[in-house]
């Protein structure tokens, strides 16, 4: 369902229904079933992408529009004054500053010379001076740190004597086209996949992001539970289809219908993941979500200053608990699917996350953690959508102090 023009957000894979109901449901299952083909190697169009940690996300290539090299951030898209570096002083210019104004002049200065020739993004994952060598339990690695997960590679593998070597290490993932006459950056289009051969560098470590799944195989028991789980969730979205449509036209974030329940829904559960807490009973959730609804809106009411405006919302609240309690049986299904777009989502995290070749970590106050990668990206036929275990990065995420300002 994630089909951009600009990457800036990917949704999760069981966001997708609160997003788009019924829609976004068979969409999901249409992941799955994509996914079901690559997992049991037969003949697929879709491919998988692991997401790295990495900051600052940089674009970079020759400009369309004269040809000359350019770096710069998200901003080389706008419409209007767009930032788009070709020299130093552009940086400067543009009012970049400490860590971004580095990393841009790096980018420009080293990535010149890898050989794009179109417009590329990248997440930057170090630059020489924040390579450290540490042990961590007990083997010695070149260690990382760009953004909240700590990257590590052992000192005598041949990707970490590269890193070692190196100035700058940057993971491209993604690539721009344009398909109108005289088109120019704000125009392109968002593609997977760097689609670029790059020349090797010893000033640059390009890090390849395309998660290898030939090396994932399902025994006959996984495969069946797979299976099994895809038609769950297929029978239940066509259960709750009507119901989810329903919360979609009802929610928004103006008006009354900021005051409607559906409007929390996806809120209550970035909340639960927050703080991280499973969605586990699910009567023991509803009730979380009817209190989480209450307390919100309940916060809303109390900012307003005009007695007629506090009862007419107040009123909506009051119409909308209703509706909470009448549809109870539905809330529940909801949550339910919810639960087990969850489930197989983590199923495959836990296949794919052992393939990695960098070690990763999260560092707490006992030392570092082991923990998964960020995540990974299916994609098909042009959409694409995340695989996050958001119980474990989320919350890291929300909890860690960043590397990256």
């Amino acid at each position: 369902m994630a089909n951009i023009t600009k990457l800036k957000h990917l949704e999760h894979l069981e966001d997708e229904m609160l997003n788009y109901g019924v829609e976004g449901c068979e969409a999901a299952v249409g992941f799955l079933q994509e996914l079901r083909k690559m997992l049991g190697c037969d003949d697929s169009t879709g491919f998988m992408q692991t997401k790295w940690d990495g900051a600052p996300s940089v674009v970079c290539g020759k400009d369309p529009a004269n040809g000359l090299f350019f770096v710069g951030t998200k901003s080389v898209f706008n419409k209007t004054e767009p930032k788009i570096c070709y020299t130093e002083s552009d940086v400067d210019k543009f009012g970049y500053k400490d860590d971004l104004a580095e990393k841009l002049k790096m980018s420009l200065k080293y990535f010149r010379n890898v050989g794009i020739d179109g417009v590329i993004q990248g997440d930057l994952m170090y630059t020489k001076s924040t390579v450290k060598t540490e042990t961590i339990h007990e083997e010695k690695l070149y260690t990382f740190r760009p953004n909240t997960i700590t990257y590590g590679i052992p000192v005598d593998h041949e990707i970490g004597k590269k890193i070692k070597a190196s100035q700058i290490g940057v993971v491209f993932h993604t690539h721009y086209t344009g398909e109108q006459k005289g088109y120019d950056l704000s125009t392109m289009s968002a593609k997977a996949g760097a689609n670029t051969k790059f020349k090797e560098n010893s000033d640059v470590v390009v890090i390849n992001n395309d998660t290898p799944m030939h090396k994932v195989g399902l025994n006959h028991q996984e495969e069946m539970k797979f299976d099994a789980m895809v038609k769950s969730i297929e029978t239940n979205c066509k259960k709750c289809g009507d119901f989810l449509d329903q919360l979609v036209l009802f929610s928004g974030t103006k008006g009354d219908e900021k005051y409607h329940v559906a409007s929390y829904v996806k809120p209550f559960f970035n909340s639960e993941i927050k703080a991280a807490r499973t969605l586990g009973d699910t009567s023991k959730t509803f009730a979380n979500l009817y209190n989480f609804y209450y307390d919100k809106t309940k916060a809303l009411v109390d900012k307003i200053k005009t007695p007629a405006t506090k009862a007419q919302k107040s009123k909506l609240i009051h119409h909308s608990q209703n509706y909470l309690r009448d549809n109870e049986d539905k809330f529940k299904a909801m949550i339910n699917l919810y639960k087990e777009l969850q489930e197989i989502k983590q199923f495959v995290i836990d296949k794919l996350d052992h393939l990695e070749t960098f070690k990763t970590f999260a560092l707490t106050d006992n030392g570092y953690k082991i923990t998964g990668p960020e995540g990974y990206v299916l994609h098909k036929d042009g959409d694409m959508i995340k695989f996050v275990n958001r119980l474990e990065f989320a919350f890291l995420n929300f909890t860690l102090a960043k590397k990256w300002r």
